[in-house]
């Protein structure tokens, strides 16, 4: 496996065993009080297993310091932000998704970089075992260490499944986290230009 610059998501120490996945996932469905039909459920361990794999999980096979680009030269100094990125991740607790829009910003430290580029970084840093609040953090840091930032910040507003399925839900909650690094962590006149900018404030 490739080096990882981002301690928050769990790691993974091996790549993803397709057969035993596949058998994992019948055995699951037989557990569960199920035949393996073979009409509807026959493929169900395929769909499940390219899923995971190619999309739950992708983050895993990317190096994330290389998603960003390498930007241009440019003077200017004012916040740039991107809004309402989808990005989706896996809760480590209950194995279901979360998913939502992510809100990031940055000031330049004499680079400017490319919207897709921003967008990468959070596929990548995202479609990982991890948490929203932790995907906040790593996304504002990586901004910082790769990007040469002065500062940056993140904030997502999200669905969690694992909330939404709960006992006596209503299934509208949404969970908002913020992060921020560089010079916005000492800055509070900054972070609010950001929240309000991302409509958080």
């Amino acid at each position: 496996m490739s080096a990882d610059p981002t301690p928050s998501a769990l790691a993974r120490t091996r790549p993803v065993d397709a057969p035993r996945f596949k058998a994992a996932v019948r055995e699951l469905l037989l557990a569960a009080g199920f035949e393996l039909d073979p009409v509807h459920l026959a493929g169900s361990a395929d769909h499940m297993l390219a899923l995971w794999r190619d999309r739950l999980l992708a983050g895993y096979d990317v190096d994330i310091r290389t998603q960003l680009g390498t930007g241009f030269a440019d003077p200017r100094t004012d916040l740039v932000v991107v809004r309402d990125i989808a990005v989706f991740g896996l809760c480590p607790h209950h194995l279901v998704p979360w998913r939502g829009v992510a809100h990031v910003g940055y000031l330049p430290g004499g680079r400017l970089f490319g919207f897709g580029g921003i967008a990468r970084l959070c596929d990548a840093l995202c479609h990982r075992l991890t948490y929203q609040e932790w995907f906040t953090r790593d996304v504002a840091e990586a901004m910082v260490r790769d990007g040469g930032v002065r500062a940056a910040a993140c904030a997502v507003q999200a669905e969690q499944l694992c909330l939404i399925l709960g006992e006596n839900r209503r299934g509208e909650e949404r969970v908002v986290t913020t992060a921020f690094a560089g010079s916005l962590a000492e800055d509070a006149s900054g972070r609010l230009e950001f929240l309000r900018t991302v409509g958080l404030a």
